[in-house]
């Protein structure tokens, strides 16, 4: 099955509209830096999606099409490169899996019944820690992403038709909403001071990287492309923000600097790169690689 008609089936399941609306402002113009070679990580070739490192980098989280009605959690052990299912004997569909910064925790989409999901929130004891329950009608909730304090869990779902961001505490209560806007909101992700919030969003059109305060406040645009810009990370030392775009017609990972500058393309291959998540050494990222249409987690570093 191509890439494009398993997305679609991926995007069906978490419910999310991707649409680019052109704008008239001319894009930013982006360097190609000089990258080390790419060391590949997995070779079984399947699609994965949203990888994320436990908190010494010696593991990797990651969702998997195993087959064509299931996504899973598997676990990647950098050392040996075995790969495990995170949850054994879980029928459920799994998405979109984020591990807490001090690896104490970790957090998923688990589907619960046609188009409906949960978050859950666990140790890595397999205990619960928290829970959010299906929301109103049939809509997913996507991208949780810990506070650094473990103060909160980000969440998006489409509240009123408009996909927003949410905050809950980690047992799933005290639920807050910090964006209000007419677009599109996806992938927030924590600065490492817990003071800002790295997002996407289609509010002035198309999908553009925008930087908040952690209470939703004084949002400020980071990119300007006529295109699609997505999948914001901090990176460790929170000076640095990687993202996927397809700003040159082919999907590629970026790196700028934490205010928008300083803009460096650090993938440069003919089929699809994506979901660059940082290692925590920070000089490293972990991205999803298509080529000659097998999809694998590869690591390289960034200059």
């Amino acid at each position: 099955m191509g890439y494009s008609k398993i997305h679609k089936f991926f995007t069906r399941w978490i419910s999310v509209a991707f649409f680019v609306v052109a704008i008239t402002t001319a894009p930013a113009q982006s360097r190609l830096v000089a990258a080390a070679e790419a060391v590949q990580l997995t070779k079984d070739g399947v699609m994965k999606f949203t990888p994320t490192f436990l908190k010494d980098g010696n593991e990797l989280l990651f969702v998997v099409f195993v087959k064509p009605t299931q996504f899973q959690i598997m676990r990647l052990k950098m050392d040996d490169g075995l790969v495990q299912p995170l949850h054994q004997d879980e029928t459920n569909q799994e998405m979109d899996i984020a591990v807490s910064w001090d690896g104490n925790y970790y957090a998923y989409i688990k589907a619960v019944g046609t188009l409906s999901t949960s978050i859950e929130i666990r140790d890595f004891q397999r205990n619960n820690v928290g829970h959010v329950a299906p929301g109103k009608g049939f809509a997913s909730y996507r991208s949780p992403a810990f506070a650094p304090d473990n103060s909160c869990l980000l969440f998006v779902f489409p509240e009123d038709t408009n996909q927003q961001i949410f905050s809950v505490g980690l047992s799933g209560d005290d639920r807050k909403q910090l964006t209000h806007n007419q677009g599109i909101n996806n992938w927030p992700c924590y600065s490492p001071n817990g003071e800002q919030i790295v997002f996407s969003s289609t509010q002035d059109g198309n999908y553009e990287i925008y930087k908040m305060e952690s209470d939703g406040s004084h949002i400020e645009r980071l990119t300007n492309n006529p295109t699609m810009d997505m999948r914001p990370r901090f990176s460790p030392d929170g000076q640095r923000i990687s993202f996927t775009s397809n700003r040159d017609g082919n999907y590629e990972v970026y790196v700028m600097a934490a205010d928008g500058s300083s803009l460096q393309r650090v993938t440069n291959q003919p089929e699809r790169d994506d979901y660059p998540t940082w290692h925590p050494d920070g000089n490293r990222l972990v991205i999803i690689s298509e080529r000659n249409g097998r999809h694998d987690l590869y690591s390289l570093s960034v200059p």
